[in-house]
């Protein structure tokens, strides 16, 4: 049962074509745009909100380490640039980042290294070496490259029977790493009784109501889409028992 009740959300890594432009600017943005709302089936990357409704695109190109930082090098780094909703974007992100991250000598240590691939689609070493010390400060799974720790790859779960998103179970966290991704978790809103996901409820309520058309993107959530590929190993009895339970948690819960 524990497999059927925990979603674990993929990495949202772009699988950059080495022949195209990208940026954050002019047809290069464009661009990156197409491939980004393709990688993520038209989500945000930080709270999995539907950002692509209506053939509309709501989405905002987001750069993981401020560009203010480096307008230099950030601004036009495409491993630094993700797809966020405006309210990650312009107000979930930016909370505690109004001090100084960086030293001055640790952006000009940053900056002299000149990237010399145009169509630099990688992390390189300087890049590496900023974005762990920003790290250090500020305790966020950057998108679209997420973080990787030793052999550890940062990733969240949802679980169904707790209605909660949490740190994944799939890998032996230190306490300390749980503690980062918690922290994550926590300034996105995702567990926030007036942020939290309920198209999970809304999708439960109508397969118990006996809408048998499991389609992806109708709901404003990933975590729906994610559930649906769930279910469809299971007979319709299973799917109703188990869509039945969630719902009542829910409704336990006061979330609907």
């Amino acid at each position: 049962m524990n497999t059927l009740t925990i979603l674990e959300i993929p990495s949202f890594v772009p699988n950059y074509d080495k022949n195209t432009n990208y940026g954050c600017k002019g047809l290069n943005a464009d661009n990156l745009l197409d491939l980004l709302y393709s990688t993520t089936d038209g989500y945000c990357m930080y709270c999995y909100s539907k950002i692509y409704i209506d053939s509309k695109r709501f989405g905002h190109l987001e750069h993981s380490i401020e560009k203010r930082h480096s307008s230099v090098r950030l601004e036009e780094c495409v491993p630094n640039i993700g797809l966020a909703c405006p309210k990650c974007n312009q107000s979930f992100k930016k909370v505690g980042d109004k001090g100084q991250v960086f030293t001055k000598k640790q952006i000009e240590s940053y900056e002299q290294v000149a990237c010399t691939q145009e169509k630099c689609t990688d992390e390189c070493s300087a890049y590496k070496k900023l974005k762990r010390i920003y790290l250090k400060k500020r305790k966020i799974i950057l998108q679209p490259m997420g973080i990787t720790f030793g052999n550890h790859i940062y990733k969240i779960q949802y679980n169904l029977l707790k209605l909660l998103f949490e740190p994944s179970i799939s890998v032996p966290y230190t306490d300390e790493e749980k503690e980062f991704i918690n922290q994550h978790i926590l300034r996105f809103n995702l567990n926030d009784s007036k942020y939290r996901t309920r198209e999970l409820l809304k999708f439960c309520e109508d397969v118990i109501n006996g809408d048998a058309h499991l389609r992806k993107g109708k709901y404003n959530n990933y975590i729906v889409d994610l559930f649906m590929d769930k279910l469809k190993n299971l007979d319709e009895k299973s799917r109703l028992k188990l869509c039945g339970a969630i719902y009542i948690i829910g409704k336990k819960k006061r979330i609907i």
